[in-house]
């Protein structure tokens, strides 16, 4: 065990606390990316700034224009000083925000007290924030985009390179399980119903999963996905009479069903 895998077991509240105030500070950043990355994903021209158009220009207020100060942005604290509004011109700031750094917060603690301060516990939070912004997205804009899913399924495999979650074979078997899987649903449903019932980024992100935990999470992500999905269904017609083929994000789904097999939920 290493230095920070003995200390995080000697004193796991600060562990976990530490794991926590790190993830909140990832989710404020995750914020900026649900908020500027789809708009570059859907334009072609723009698909190649994305790295910086991250960073730059600063944050600011889409209602008064001004910069966000650094006491400002402070994860979850701010927001709660400032009431959820700007401090400027007391516009209201999405619930997104404090959604996604507790979030964070969440991920970064269960990683730490789950798997340890060590690689695989580093590993397992990194996905989680990777699943975490893919969840956020595809939420409001019905999209995955490839600028995350693709370099996230690589990142899978060569970190299993190094069998960090599972095996290298397990690694490319679980990206193929998932995409596969995926695909084969996707397009038989196209070809029964002459219409699309799911997302093209599915296949690829349930790839991705299958890439860090392999071929068994990957099966039971999807399997709990579909019953998510199922209940979501469900719950919008009863509570929000929905036409029953109203779209659902189907990513979201897939992201718990990879978190309760990354914590050893299975069906095997």
């Amino acid at each position: 065990m290493t230095g920070l895998g003995t200390l995080a077991a000697q004193y796991p509240a600060i562990a976990g606390a530490t794991g926590g105030v790190i993830g909140l500070m990832v989710g404020s950043f995750l914020n900026v990316v649900a908020a500027r990355l789809p708009a570059i994903a859907l334009d072609d021209r723009r698909s190649g700034e994305w790295p910086a158009a991250l960073a730059h220009p600063p944050s600011s207020c889409p209602g008064c224009g001004a910069a966000i100060r650094w006491r400002h942005n402070i994860p979850l604290l701010s927001y709660l000083l400032l009431r959820g509004r700007c401090a400027g011109c007391a516009m209201p700031i999405p619930l997104r925000y404090p959604i996604m750094e507790l979030a964070g917060g969440v991920i970064g603690c269960g990683a730490v007290l789950a798997f340890g301060f060590g690689i695989e516990g580093l590993a397992v939070a990194a996905l989680g924030m990777i699943l975490l912004a893919l969840t956020a997205i595809d939420i409001e804009h019905r999209i995955l985009p490839d600028q995350i899913v693709l370099p996230g399924l690589w990142a899978g495999l060569v970190l299993n390179v190094f069998a960090v979650l599972v095996t290298p074979q397990d690694a490319i078997g679980g990206a193929a399980t998932g995409f596969g899987l995926l695909s084969a649903i996707r397009l038989g449903y196209l070809a029964l119903r002459g219409r699309e019932g799911m997302g093209r980024g599915d296949p690829k992100l349930a790839a991705m999963i299958g890439a860090w935990l392999g071929p068994e999470a990957a099966l039971t992500a999807i399997l709990l996905a579909f019953v998510i999905g199922s209940l979501s269904g469900l719950a919008v017609l009863l509570f929000r009479r929905a036409d029953w083929r109203a779209e659902l994000p189907f990513g979201p789904a897939l992201a718990v069903g990879a978190a309760a097999a990354a914590l050893g939920v299975s069906f095997y």
